[in-house]
Parts: structure tokens; sequence; C-alpha cells
């Protein structure tokens, strides 16, 4: 199965007490619903109906629904006109579109039933951007702004221009907001023959279901999809809610914990992440966690050597020993300096490749129902917690030394493979490979001397640390460094959306704890006994 980079958060469940709804749910709530299908070249069978459906379920769960059909430019708007304009502060805005999209320079099109596009001009000029709607939904005052957009088809339009690129792109959402793609960006799904095609039913079922927030009920509807359909068609979601919302009642549940993760205190710049819900199903509580399986008890009693590739359960993921020893962290660039000898004392064991879906699926199936496409730190921190519970070991975030120490893998030029950024060595933006500015399948390209794949570029991996804006004064163990701007957590290796020069070795970013970005992802330790 193609794996795909994945970045998750389980959560642990403990007693029970009533949840208020926000004021957003309380408050107004507004919906403009389009389904464009009957395009003079290419028309379409299931977006009029499926914006039927979606429209009627919308008005159950007390939205003012405008429901609009095969709209030309200038309709199309008129409607997205009359739309803003009933939006007023503290209000649940909702837009949702079906037919034709596009990209271009990085923003996703949504194309009218009359729309002439011959080239990147044309579709600036007669398509609706993503993302301007998102940000006069904001400007109105929107406090929570809902996008769901199912136009990741295969049309007549990116034929007639070379630089058109597959499938959509990545929305950049104002704060406050939760949109849903049905298919990740760059990719396409096939049309249907008829009737609502199977992304529609799946989000329909879920947010028909009770006790969900409207995150949940859209991861609820990308992992139904993608396993319906053998991860052919795997739906999209970024959320930068502030607050939990839901389309209808709201569960009666406890205070959830997430063990070990610590609270994290209001972002810096960057729009954060919603707070972490309960599962809809009680999980154990962390006490009542099994015992390790008697491969996983052998695995604490085994001596374990440089080199070795072990994993402590099934579908836990690969880790590779790493060995004692000292080397220069850092270099004189800006942010990473000064250059110091870091020691350790021990070997550890590192995550043979970042984490990866297949990982979250156990995760899901196992610890509750809250997956996400990209991930916070303190997602990630509560990812680990799952793992050491469900094997008995001790996983954690590496610490920055831990990675740079690993990445390097006893080379000292920028890039472990040599000094120039080369082609093909890595998945980043001017790395030539061809990979369309998304992630690339797990181990796609060549590990590195230690055995770790995807160490510059693909995803940017968090670390432990907090964010200091040099190394004076940084441990000089290898361990994490939990003093300085500890809002900010470290981000190290570069992901496929950056330069190459931060991809080398000792690249390293910040970025706020509780925000996630579809760039971020992670890999873990274990420690050794």
């Amino acid at each position: 199965m193609k794996m795909r980079l994945l970045f998750c958060l389980c959560i642990m469940l403990a007693s029970a007490t009533p949840i208020v709804p926000t004021s957003a749910q309380q408050g107004a709530r507004v919906a403009l619903v389009i389904g464009n299908a009957n395009y003079p070249d290419a028309p379409l069978t299931a977006p009029t109906q499926d914006a039927r459906t979606l429209a009627e379920e919308l008005r159950r769960s007390g939205f003012e629904v405008d429901l609009k059909e095969n709209l030309g430019k200038e309709d199309m708007q008129r409607a997205v006109d009359a739309f803003t304009a009933k939006i007023r502060s503290g209000m649940a805005a909702l837009f949702y579109f079906s037919g034709y999209g596009m990209q271009a320079a990085r923003q996703t099109y949504l194309i009218p039933i009359n729309g002439q596009v011959w080239s990147e001009a044309d579709l600036r000029r007669d398509g609706f951007s993503v993302d301007s709607l998102l940000s006069e939904m904001n400007r109105k005052g929107a406090r929570v702004k809902i996008v769901i957009i199912d136009a990741a088809r295969r049309n007549p339009f990116e034929r007639r221009f070379r630089a058109a690129a597959a499938g959509l792109a990545a929305v950049d959402a104002p704060q406050g907001s939760l949109t849903m793609y049905s298919a990740a960006p760059g990719k396409l799904v096939p049309e249907t023959s008829g009737g609502n095609n199977p992304f529609m039913g799946e989000l329909v079922n879920q947010i028909r279901s009770p006790n969900l927030t409207a995150e949940e009920a859209f991861n609820r509807t990308r992992v139904g999809v993608s396993r319906a359909s053998n991860n052919e068609q795997v739906p999209w979601v970024a959320s930068s809610l502030v607050e939990e919302f839901y389309f209808g009642t709201t569960r009666q549940a406890g205070p959830s914990t997430v063990p070990a993760a610590p609270a994290s205190p209001a972002p810096r710049a960057s729009p954060p992440s919603a707070s972490p819900a309960p599962p809809a199903s009680p999980p154990s509580s962390p006490s009542a966690a099994p015992p390790p399986a008697a491969a996983t008890r052998e695995s604490l009693q085994k001596d374990y050597k440089a080199g070795d590739v072990f994993s402590d359960c099934d579908g836990c993921g690969e880790m590779v020993v790493v060995p004692a020893g000292s080397f220069d962290m850092g270099s004189s660039a800006e942010y990473e300096n000064p250059p110091h000898r870091v020691t350790f004392a021990k070997p550890f064991a590192i995550g043979r490749y970042e984490v990866t879906f297949e990982q979250w699926d156990r995760c899901v199936e196992e610890k509750g129902y809250r997956p996400v496409i990209n991930v916070s730190w303190d997602d990630a921190k509560a990812f680990t917690v799952w793992l050491s519970q469900k094997t008995g070991q001790t996983y954690r975030l590496p610490s920055e030394a831990e990675w740079e120490y690993a990445a390097r893998a006893g080379t000292t030029t920028p890039y472990w493979w040599g000094r120039e950024i080369g082609s093909r060595q890595g998945n980043c933006r001017e790395c030539n490979t061809g990979s369309g500015q998304q992630t690339s399948p797990a181990g796609s390209y060549k590990a590195n001397p230690f055995g770790l794949y995807d160490v510059a570029g693909n995803a940017a991996e968090w670390v432990e640390d907090c964010w200091n804006d040099n190394y004076r004064g940084a441990p000089k163990d290898g361990s994490a460094w939990t003093a300085g701007q500890c809002r900010l957590h470290v981000l190290r290796g570069g992901a496929y959306d950056s330069p190459a020069k931060a991809v080398r070795s000792t690249a390293r970013f910040r970025y706020d704890s509780d925000v996630r970005y579809p760039a971020n992802g992670f890999r873990v330790v274990r420690e050794l006994q």
C-alpha cells in the first residue's frame, strides 16, 4: 500500500461532565451551497444532487442555507456577495462548492459553468479564489469559517495550458477556519456515474452523527472515504479552529486529558488549531493499559547495537539504533550558532521513517478517533504517549541534538550526501524530484549512513526543544533544551515546499506549539534499556 505521511493525535478520556456550547454554537449560522454540473464541454452528474443533499442536512442543523445550481460567473459572484453580506461578527459561516476547480500559483480557483479558461490569466479572471473567499469571511467577522470543496476532478480546462497542475492547492486559512477537500491537494477523484458520490454520502452520515464536533465529523469522513476507496481517494482536512463547533447536538462527556502533553500557551502569530476533543467512545484509562506483549518483553532484554533495525509491535514503525558518540552541532549561520560539541553517552533508537498514515490507522482503531492531516507539536507529543502505552517502552520526540546527530550520520557537509543539493536526494522545492510540491511516500529516497530516510525535506519534523535564537547555553549532553520561548518549538529537516538551504542538516525553524500546518510532521525516539 502506498504510504503517505501522517500527522495524528490520540486522545485519552476520563470522567463525565457536560460540554457547554460555544458562542458560535449558539449563534446564527449561514451557508452558501453551490452545485455546478452543466458545463458545456464536460457536464457532470453528481454536483447538483450533492448540493441538495448537503443543503437539506445543513437546514436541519440550524443553518440559513442559500442553495444555488449551475451558476455562471455573474450569478456566482452575486451569490457570493449576498452570502458574505449576511455574515455578522460571531456567526458561523459555511461555503460548499461542487463542480470543477483548478490550482494556479498555489491558489485554488472554482470555475463557473461559463468559465472560459485557456490560460492562468483566464483562470484568475473567471475563477473564484478559495483563499480570497476565506479572507472575506474572516473580514466580515465570522467566528467559525467552514469551507467544503468537492472539485478535484479531471477537467477539460487543465488540458488547454501546460502550466496547469493537477487537483487543488492547499488553502492558506485564517484563524477559526475548518477546510475540507474531497481529495488531497494535487490529487484527483473520479466522477461517479450518477447520484451522490462516496464523499458526500460519508460526509452527511458523519454530520448527522450526534456528539461529534465538526472537525471530528470531517476527520471521520476522511477515514471512511479513504478506507472505502482502498486509499485511492483521501480527503484533506485543515483546521485552525480555536473552539469546538457542532453541527448537531453536543456530547455529554468528561474533561479530556492528553497524558504528558503540556498545555500550550497562546500562539505567537500563526493561527492555532482546535483544542483536542475526546473520542466518540471512551477508551480505557492510561492506568489500564495492557502489559507489553511477549515480543515487547523480549525487546526490553535485548542488547541492541548500532545499526540494528527493530519494531516493538506490528505497525509501530521501524526503529534504527544510533551509536553513542560526539559531534559538532550547528554552524555559523543565523539561528544555528555557535557550533558546539555535543556528546551522547549511550545509544538511542530513532524512527527509520517519519510517522505514516499506516501507523495512524492503528492509533485510530485502538485509542480514539481524532486523525489530523497536519500535525502540531502537541499532537506529536500525544502520539508518543499512546505509543509508549501500547508497547510498554519509552517513546518520545527526539531532542534537537539527537535529530541533528542522527541526520548528519557522521558527516560534516551541509547535506549528508555532500555540499550541493544535487538531484533526487530528497523532496524539497529545489530537489528536482518531480514530486509536484507534495509529500512523497515514506522511504522514496536513499537512506543516510545511519539508515534514516527523509531527513532532508518531505515533512518538517518536530523535536522536543523549546525555541532559542541561538545555541548559547544549550545542553552539551544531547538532551532537549526545555527553557526558552516554549510557546514555540523547533522544527528540523525542512519540507517538500522548502528551498534547498532549508533542508541542510543544521537548518532549524520554529512554529507555534499548538498550530497544525500541512508540511509539519515528526519521527519518534525510543529509549534503550
